[in-house]
């Protein structure tokens, strides 16, 4: 079973928030976390997520987006000029355009942005989220930060960390602040 969650935290502890609501999970579960801001945009993303799953069951799994860090690997080519079109029919096909590459992966090695990653529980039980005392030195910012380290130990642990380079998700990030409002 996948359990497709997006925690949040009001004290900026987004590892503390990850930590506890996969502890309730059940123990031979996937985990997909989740921003709040993003989107599966097909109807069947979780036929197609769990393929992924089962293909590849003790990675971490993230995919394409629209609007990312630069640096991340998972930002999807349809954003040209740092702004994409803020249509989401224009993502919808690009999720659908995204189908013809079903079940290839990419290795990633860089940067990953935590929008979306999936894995398994146990995964989690042996390297869990740094929480919130970690990152204190990055003031008010210091949820950001946390998938990446997260991906970055469990990279280092020899775990495989994949593009599912069939599947899109919209991601909603930063399309509202001053450096879009040529969107509204």
């Amino acid at each position: 079973m996948i359990f497709d969650i997006i925690p949040y935290s009001t004290e900026k502890n987004l590892g503390k928030a990850y930590n506890d609501a996969i502890a309730g999970l059940p123990d031979d579960c996937h985990v997909c976390l989740r921003d709040g801001d993003t989107c599966w945009l097909t109807p069947d993303y979780g036929v197609h997520l769990a393929e992924y799953v089962r293909l590849h069951p003790n990675a971490v799994l993230t995919c394409w987006t629209n609007r990312i860090n630069e640096k991340a690997e998972q930002q999807h080519p349809c954003r040209v000029n740092k702004r994409d079109d803020p249509n989401i029919i224009t993502h919808l096909n690009w999720a659908v355009i995204q189908t013809q590459s079903l079940y290839k992966t990419t290795l990633l090695h860089g940067f990953v942005s935590g929008f979306c990653l999936v894995f398994p529980k146990s995964l989690w039980q042996q390297h869990k989220f740094a929480e919130k005392q970690v990152y204190e030195d990055r003031g008010p910012h210091n949820l950001l930060g946390v998938d990446n380290d997260w991906t970055n130990r469990v990279r280092a642990a020899g775990v495989p960390v994949l593009r599912m380079d069939g599947l899109y998700i919209w991601h909603t990030y930063r399309l509202l602040d001053n450096s879009n409002k040529h969107l509204l």
